[in-house]
């Protein structure tokens, strides 16, 4: 119950105040892949300004699309030589004409949800450093109920290899409230 509370929080707090990603244009990028693995959930991705503490979160867009489409992939770039934070969610939308920031409609520890929308999925918080001139790739799976995602995260080489990435699984605080950090910060 309490991951799809965190779920609802997180799409509530889509809907009106976080800002949109910019891909980085200059300086030392990296390219990261989405792979949503699903059959029947949308991918909403959210990064954050600063990785190690979770502040600045940006709703993740690629062109138009505001989400992955069940077993389809998204690409865009990455400052290099940060952490990269990112909150995966995946949500049934019962009804394509309700967007998904939209689908929470009332306030408080109990949200009113739209008739379009269902709060079943999962969610998954994690980081790792991000290298100059690599291919990552993640792949976002998780269950048809309330629960974790599972989320993978790797990177690609030109030579076909894959190799998983080291990552650091972040626990998520109960308020998204600025300029309050929205997981635990980090050392490394």
């Amino acid at each position: 119950m309490l991951a799809a509370s965190l779920v609802v929080s997180a799409l509530s707090a889509c809907a009106s105040n976080v800002a949109i990603y910019a891909a980085p244009t200059a300086g030392p990028v990296s390219t990261i892949t989405f792979s949503n693995a699903t059959e029947h959930q949308n991918a909403t991705l959210i990064a954050f300004d600063d990785g190690n503490a979770c502040v600045g979160r940006r709703y993740v867009r690629f062109g138009s699309d505001r989400s992955v489409p069940p077993g389809d992939t998204r690409m865009t770039t990455l400052v290099a030589g940060r952490e990269f934070a990112f909150l995966a969610t995946l949500n049934t939308v019962e009804n394509e004409n309700y967007a998904i920031e939209l689908g929470v409609t009332g306030s408080g520890p109990e949200p009113v949800l739209s008739r379009g929308f269902r709060a079943i999925g999962c969610n998954a918080l994690l980081s790792f450093s991000v290298e100059p001139d690599k291919d990552y790739y993640v792949v976002v799976s998780g269950p048809e109920t309330a629960g974790s995602c599972s989320v993978t995260v790797s990177e690609l080489f030109s030579e076909g290899m894959i190799l998983p990435v080291d990552v650091q699984r972040r626990t998520p605080r109960e308020s998204w409230g600025e300029p309050r950090s929205f997981c635990e910060p980090i050392d490394r």
